[in-house]
């Protein structure tokens, strides 16, 4: 029972590495619902499923998301900083349709 017990403790407090993508967009506020990872320096044209549905987005220290409001980087646009935004600003909430991810 005591040597059951230990082994359980042990793998259960490990640190797992986890990882994070550079930018990453979720469908609704507060970093809930789809979500699409997307690597440093990527593009992405179109968002398919989450195409005007983006709410809330994260960016790793480094980089900065450039969103456009229409598919193929055209329409309206604007840029991101670092950090967690939980909700985007207005004017931005279901509005992403295409974007750049760009890092140092």
């Amino acid at each position: 029972m005591i040597r059951t017990l230990l082994i359980v403790i042990c793998t259960t407090g490990a640190a797992t590495p986890s990882f994070a993508a550079p930018c990453e967009i979720f469908e609704h506020k507060n970093f809930a619902g789809h979500s699409i990872a997307v690597a440093a320096n990527q593009s992405l044209p179109r968002l398919g499923a989450l195409n005007d549905r983006v709410s809330s987005i994260k960016i790793a220290s480094q980089c900065l998301l450039v969103a456009y409001a229409d598919e193929d980087y055209r329409g309206m646009t604007t840029t991101f900083g670092p950090g967690d935004w939980e909700m985007l600003p207005d004017g931005w909430d279901d509005q992403i349709s295409s974007l750049h991810c760009n890092c140092r």
